[in-house]
């Protein structure tokens, strides 16, 4: 009895001391912090978490000794961390420096309180207990106010009878939300001290840790398990999406700041795929997602972290290293890919067989395959079911065995890859390479050589063909807008040579922009040839960007790509691939349209103007007496087309990522070996086009 009495007269005597210097020795956070608090144990220990990932750690000190600690809050008035302390029985203040001080309060009933938060729109704690002799209670902790640190009891436990373990204050509706054991998802008007049942978001449990982002989510932790679920309360009838793996604890209690994103934009450390978003890739779609904070668990040679999916850290590192495709995917065949691991973990692996943009259950290529650290050979099988075509495939690796194609963990690495999917027995053909890109570039202002510095449009692009035994089954084209040095408005587009209109299969022809399947057919109308237009336009797709004139080719002007075009051609039965031209096909540039170009055309000539690859015949749309005017030497008699006296041309292909040069730089002071190498007819100088036979100065550098 000697022992108890004194504990409490040492407990009051500290609580009384602390009582009188409210706030002189805690530091508030010097921002709103975008990870999420959690506090746990009998003996309190705070962690932060990142609720995308599930990733946490510990950041209380170790020689805390802080007595249980619950109804965690976040103010954003003065950006400090609040609880109830069981063993100063009263509330705390916790800053950054995890320094606690005990805050007096006036009423105060004689049993603590484990469901807590502090409101948005107004500077005051509310603290719920169930039971008749308790309930909701409301604290001002806004020092000007005359209720300032006084308890006051909104409404009793058996009028607001609610079985909940937390709760959370909107982002800025006012309102808080909880949901119960039973899944029913409440809000709670704290003025009124009232409540209504949204919905059911079909999970049950003891949620005792939720939290709110700036977007109006609120995601609900259950202890037993450690899962974290998110709940849009922007829906009319809410239901939880599980979004990732955190920790599990009997006694949790949660805080974030409510206005802040879920991930941080400043220092993200998250790694994101890069599949469309129909495949879950973003943040707002759930998208795969991996704490890559300590970066010892990724695939390849590097990670990097981003805040969300297609977002550019500015690094230039091509962090989709990690998996080599050393077989080709084919329908109902065994597949190979080298899989190559920083450590030990597992993979799991999805391809979208049926195209519909979604990876399904019964799409699950690789499940759980234990891997080790470096190169790791696994075998899979392509359902007999898979469409052939362009699809994605998506490969996670985590210390974590089973995993879903979406929804966040707390280490390792997703990267996500276009792949084909071929039919049975097919060969397939690509050109520069099955990964590699071609680059072509042109000069627009024929039959005058211009500037001559070849960036008026600079594309790279790459080509597949697919064949069964000769039979002509898909053509694919694929690319990007590099740059876009031109004053004048250009159209782009392919011309298959020897291929007819009628024999393309125009009903699963498939045409994307950007990754978005366009709604119109870019094979052109009114050809006997087959002819796909990428764009009427280009200007339509790019901005030079604040203080350019051109797109990608100025100094200082280095603007993420902005174009992407994809065009998969299907044919109809019975073509023979040796009466299709072979690579690089036919690619070309045409005047859009209504617009003027130089003087020696009296009009704007439209669609019937084209530039085409050297020595390549115009397309049947082209007006032929064109050829000839101004420097052209164009001789058709002998198949000669776009070229000066001198044999120079005004479109190049280049089997190589080329770095072409910047704005009115003629390509001889960018290259100056490629004179010679057209002068000699490619005799001399094959290689000109490599970095290290370029004028470093005058390259367009990204």
């Amino acid at each position: 009895m000697l022992n108890s009495v004194r504990k409490n007269t040492v407990k009051g005597i500290i609580l009384a001391i602390g009582m009188t210097n409210v706030g002189l020795q805690a530091q508030s956070f010097t921002e709103c912090p975008a990870e999420a608090f959690l506090i746990q144990d009998k003996l309190a220990n705070l962690y932060s978490v990142q609720l995308a990932t599930g990733f946490y750690e510990k950041s209380s000190p170790v020689d805390w000794n802080q007595q249980k600690m619950n109804a965690l809050a976040f103010s954003v008035h003065d950006r400090y961390l609040y609880a109830f302390n069981y063993y100063y029985g009263t509330i705390v203040r916790i800053g950054s420096d995890f320094q606690v001080d005990p805050i007096p309060l006036a009423n105060l009933p004689d049993k603590g309180f484990y469901v807590g938060d502090i409101a948005v729109v107004e500077d005051a704690y509310y603290l719920y207990r169930p039971g008749g002799n308790y309930g909701l209670y409301r604290v001002s902790l806004d020092e000007g106010s005359d209720d300032y640190l006084q308890m006051e009891n909104i409404v009793s436990g058996t009028s607001l009878n609610l079985a909940i373990y937390d709760l959370a204050f909107h982002p800025d509706n006012g309102f808080a939300y909880a949901v119960d054991r039973w899944g029913n998802l409440w809000k709670i008007d704290v003025e009124a001290g009232t409540s209504v049942k949204l919905s059911n978001v079909g999970e049950g449990g003891v949620f005792g840790a939720v939290y709110f982002d700036v977007t109006g989510n609120l995601y609900i932790s259950r202890n037993n398990d450690g899962k974290i679920f998110r709940v849009n309360t922007n829906w009319a009838y809410p239901v939880a999406e599980f979004f990732a793996n955190g920790p599990s604890s009997s006694n949790n209690d949660g805080a974030r700041c409510a206005l802040a994103p879920i991930i941080s934009l400043d220092a993200p450390t998250t790694d994101f795929g890069d599949a469309p978003d129909s495949y879950g890739s973003s943040i707002n779609n759930n998208g795969a997602r991996h704490d890559v904070g300590d970066g010892t668990l990724f695939l390849g040679e590097t990670v990097v972290s981003e805040p969300n999916a297609y977002a550019d850290d500015g690094s230039g590192v091509n962090d989709n290293d990690g998996i080599d495709f050393v077989t080709g995917v084919e329908s109902g065949k065994t597949s190979i890919v080298d899989i190559t691991s920083s450590a030990d973990g597992f993979v799991n692996a999805w391809i979208d067989s049926d195209k519909d943009g979604t990876f399904d259950a019964d799409e699950q290529i690789i499940t759980a395959e234990a891997v080790s650290t470096g190169s790791n050979i696994v075998a899979y099988d392509v359902p007999t079911w898979s469409e052939p075509g362009s699809t994605w495939a998506r490969f996670r690796l985590s210390s974590q065995a089973s995993l879903s194609p979406i929804g966040g963990v707390s280490d390792g690495e997703v990267e996500d890859y276009a792949i084909d999917i071929a039919e049975q027995d097919v060969t397939a053909t690509h050109y520069p390479s099955a990964g590699g890109w071609a680059t072509l570039a042109f000069e627009d202002n024929w039959p005058l050589v211009g500037d001559y510095d070849m960036n008026d449009l600079v594309a790279h692009y790459r080509l597949s063909s697919y064949d069964v035994e000769g039979t002509l089954m898909r053509v694919k084209i694929e690319g990007e807008i590099v740059a876009i040095g031109a004053s004048y408005r250009n159209g782009f587009a392919f011309r298959l040579p020897g291929l007819l209109r009628n024999q393309v299969d125009t009903g699963r022809l498939i045409f994307k922009i950007n990754g978005v399947e366009q709604g119109v057919t870019p094979l052109e109308a009114d050809r006997d040839e087959a002819i796909f237009i990428i764009a009427n336009d280009l200007w339509d797709f790019v901005t030079a960007g604040e203080d350019c004139k051109y797109y990608r080719t100025e100094a200082e002007c280095g603007s993420n790509i902005q174009m992407t075009f994809s065009l998969e051609i299907p044919m109809e039965a019975n073509v023979n691939k040796v009466d299709v031209a072979d690579f690089p096909y036919d690619p070309f540039i045409f005047s859009t349209e209504g617009q003027e170009r130089n003087y020696v055309f009296g009009e704007a000539p439209g669609r019937r103007f084209e530039i085409h690859l050297k020595n390549q015949a115009p397309t049947e749309a082209f007006q032929a007496n064109f050829l000839g005017r101004g420097d052209d030497a164009s001789n058709a008699e002998i198949g000669e087309y776009f070229i000066n006296a001198n044999g120079m041309p005004w479109a190049i292909s280049i089997p190589y990522e080329w770095e072409h040069p910047v704005e009115y730089m003629d390509i001889k002071y960018a290259y100056p070996n490629f004179h010679s190498f057209v002068t000699s007819s490619g005799e001399l100088n094959v290689d000109w086009f490599t970095v290290e036979n370029s004028a470093t100065n005058n390259v367009f550098k990204q």
